[in-house]
């Protein structure tokens, strides 16, 4: 298991990229997003989990694609 695949966010992410229902997915984006946020706070004071900031980076730029495409 990669840097951060065991954290809950990345379980989060992984179950809301799956989502075909569009309310749950709404759901699953939105907790992915807060789990997120909060892990970024954990890692606000270290320097390290440069894999897993990356990772951070590139769910967030899928779940804006996924909001986006909710509001169609």
């Amino acid at each position: 298991m990669n840097e951060g695949e065991s954290q809950p966010w990345y379980q989060l992410y992984a179950a809301a990229v799956v989502e075909l229902d569009r309310m749950r997915l709404l759901e699953r984006v939105d907790a992915t997003e807060a789990a997120i946020h909060g892990r970024l706070r954990d890692l606000q004071c270290d320097s390290d989990h440069h894999e897993e900031r990356q990772r951070i980076s590139d769910a967030q730029r899928v779940l804006a694609f996924l909001r986006r495409d909710l509001k169609r």
